[in-house]
């Protein structure tokens, strides 16, 4: 048996694609879309070359997710083809293992299409097609050896997920899918700006970026809807 000591993750999200080594810390975001920006039309930026934008209103997306799903293979290659590159995470998979994510029941003709563009465009030496929440329940059960049950809650920017875990295998009849992820709060938060003060429904990054910095998650519901009516 081929003994690997370490292996190159990606996390690929709808929003964000988390990259790194298995042996680093802490995984590098990087947007996973293309970009375009009123103040340099001929320039695309792609995934975190966002940055480097001297203005960030108007910016136009190119995602490759819809609904949750990989359907834009052009923009998904061209931003696989940026994270792989010396630029930003090199990864030489004819060395490496890769593990990839894909979002619970995914579709066969997407598998299959992924599968065929890293063995022959990327000539992957090994490849692992998984669910987030398959690595998330591996990480609960080691920390916890004696749990034989976990429930993984994935909110992600289309849609969230509700999947249980038993002994180690997902209960595929119990898991639940919710329509509602970061990208609804974002839309929301700008309906919300537009229709008080100013207009800004086509500021998406913009207003995704003060979602990011201003918002968060009520720990006591009740204890911060009291401060509200304040």
């Amino acid at each position: 048996m081929m003994m690997v000591d370490n292996v190159y993750i990606l996390d690929n999200g709808a929003y964000t694609a988390k990259v790194e080594l298995s042996k680093a810390t802490t995984p590098r975001i990087i947007p996973n879309c293309i970009m375009k920006a009123k103040s340099e039309r001929r320039r695309p930026f792609i995934g975190d070359q966002v940055e480097e934008c001297r203005d960030a209103s108007g910016l136009f997306y190119l995602l490759p997710f819809q609904k949750g799903f990989l359907v834009n293979w052009d923009v998904q290659k061209n931003v696989w083809d940026y994270i792989f590159s010396k630029d930003c995470c090199y990864g030489n998979f004819s060395e490496t293992p890769l593990i990839v994510t894909e979002p619970y029941f995914n579709f066969p003709s997407v598998q299959e299409a992924m599968s065929e563009i890293f063995f022959e465009e990327y000539e992957c030496q090994s490849l692992l097609r998984i669910n987030a929440g398959d690595l998330c329940n591996y990480h609960y059960r080691k920390e916890h050896p004696d749990s034989l049950c976990c429930l993984v809650i994935d909110c992600g920017y289309s849609f969230t997920n509700i999947a249980p875990y038993i002994k180690d295998k997902k209960y595929k009849l119990g898991i639940r899918r919710i329509d509602v992820g970061g990208k609804v709060l974002t839309n929301h938060l700008k309906e919300v700006i537009s229709y008080r003060q100013l207009h800004v429904m086509d500021e998406t990054h913009v207003m995704n970026q003060v979602k990011e910095d201003a918002c968060y998650v009520a720990q006591d519901f009740m204890k911060e809807m009291e401060v509200a009516r304040q």
